[in-house]
């Protein structure tokens, strides 16, 4: 019985061992095997990748240093080729042919070409058409990238590090809201949505630079914002490094966004961030805190004395049509409280913001003039005219009173906008005779009550803030 009993145990210590041998044995030949690769985390805590995918997780790309090749990133529609007007690009490595005016992509010679797109209806397209990007507004300047099957050009060359951009302004100063917020604006947008920024920014203007005094003052004083360096005319800027080719390590071109959209659409929500920081910039620019809030009240009445777009021997065009009555009202009825009557085009644009940045109370009527509330300070109020509706359009049906800068005012958040309303033919009067248009050719008869109905709901919301 003894003999059996050490025979078992013997049995069973040798099964153990055996076990704890085999396990043993594995742990060595993964440690061995793995190891020697550097692929097992779990047993060395000294990893070292191997170069592939070392510089795979560090996103540096290995390029060969005598042949370089285009290649580009995109936001927008990239299932849908005729989806340009929207589409928002960064090339890396794509040149500007002097000689032939045109800007071409390298790519990689192969016997079945590389797709560049891939289009739900279309698939896979080995070039980016006649239509690829708009370069303006609403799609009024398409442009592409001329396909070329081979590496980037070698000799006779000018290599361009700082980031580049292709553009041409839509409105070309005309209106101070489309200029401001929507045609510079869209550049500084295309920045942030990128995430690409560069001091040494160079915007090229793709026709000749606009010498219009409006347009000059609006670049002087706005798009210096975004870089120091002068916008050019790229044919003549390129022209000027007296090489067959100018290259791009980054350009950037496409998407403008737009918010004053005839069809109607009136919601852009999630870029309120876009136009704070827009806002931000321009008034940091000029050298004023974008945060800073006043410690008393002030109420500005916009004057609109003159418009370009005036028809009328009266100058009127979508104004405060008995503004002298409506400055006596408010003086008296808060007489503690300073109030400036304001004509925006007599004062420089730096001093608008900081008039802007001590106003608790903007009065004005809508159109490009009411473009300059975003630059109000926080908890402010904006009383901005509507307009009424006469006939079917930007969204609006006929009989509504309708906020003409809605669209874009009511996604800076940090201001409130107190909408006057109008209602019926009492509430307007036509600025030239024999018109019906009451959106574009109309003043607003302010009604006294109804205002300081609007006044005491601003006085009573900032009580927050004041």
């Amino acid at each position: 019985m003894g003999s059996q009993f050490n025979s078992l145990k013997s049995s069973i210590l040798k099964i153990l061992l055996l076990f704890v041998f085999v396990v043993l044995l594995e742990y060595i030949c993964v440690v061995i095997c793995f190891n020697k690769n550097n692929y097992l985390i779990g047993f060395n805590t000294n990893i070292t990748l191997d170069y592939n995918v070392r510089n795979i997780v560090s996103h540096k790309f290995v390029t060969n240093t005598s042949s370089k090749y285009s290649k580009f990133r995109c936001t927008g529609d990239e299932n849908n080729i005729n989806a340009w007007q929207n589409r928002l690009c960064i090339f890396n490595n794509i040149c500007y042919n002097v000689k032939k005016d045109q800007f071409e992509y390298y790519r990689r010679l192969r016997k079945s070409q590389s797709p560049l797109f891939y289009d739900s209806k279309l698939g896979m397209l080995q070039d980016f058409g006649n239509k690829f990007l708009s370069l303006t507004l609403r799609g009024g300047q398409p442009w592409s990238p001329v396909v070329v099957n081979q590496s980037c050009p070698q000799t006779n060359i000018t290599w361009l590090s700082n980031l580049h951009t292709l553009w041409r302004p839509y409105f070309g100063g005309d209106n101070f809201g489309h200029t401001v917020w929507e045609d510079f604006g869209s550049i500084h947008y295309s920045l942030q949505r990128m995430n690409e920024f560069d001091d040494q920014l160079m915007i090229m203007h793709i026709n000749k630079v606009p010498q219009d005094p409006d347009f000059v003052k609006y670049r002087d004083t706005v798009l210096i914002t975004l870089t120091s360096r002068p916008l050019l005319e790229y044919k003549s800027y390129l022209a000027t490094f007296n090489t067959n080719y100018v290259c791009f390590q980054k350009f950037m071109a496409g998407s403008n966004l737009v918010f004053f959209i005839p069809e109607g659409v009136r919601e852009h929500d999630g870029r309120e961030a876009l136009l704070d920081k827009w806002r931000s910039k321009i008034i940091a620019h000029h050298r004023f805190d974008p945060k800073y809030i006043p410690t008393e009240h002030r109420i500005v009445i916009t004057n609109k004395s003159a418009s370009i777009w005036a028809k009328g021997s009266s100058g009127l065009h979508r104004s405060i049509a008995n503004l002298h009555e409506v400055v006596k009202f408010v003086r008296e009825t808060y007489p503690r409280i300073p109030v400036d009557v304001i004509e925006w085009h007599k004062i420089p644009f730096s001093k608008q913001i900081e008039l802007l940045l001590k106003t608790t109370i903007l009065i004005t009527p809508c159109g490009g003039v009411s473009m300059i509330a975003p630059f109000l300070p926080h908890g402010s109020h904006a009383i901005i005219m509507d307009y009424y509706v006469s006939v079917d359009g930007f969204g609006f049906e006929k009989g509504s009173s309708a906020s003409m800068e809605g669209m874009l005012l009511n996604h800076f958040p940090h201001f409130k906008k107190d909408y006057y309303q109008i209602y019926d033919s009492t509430d307007y009067v036509f600025d030239i005779p024999g018109t019906q248009d009451t959106r574009n050719d109309a003043s607003i008869l302010i009604k006294l009550d109804r205002l300081r109905l609007l006044i005491e709901t601003a006085l009573d919301d900032m009580n927050l803030y004041y």
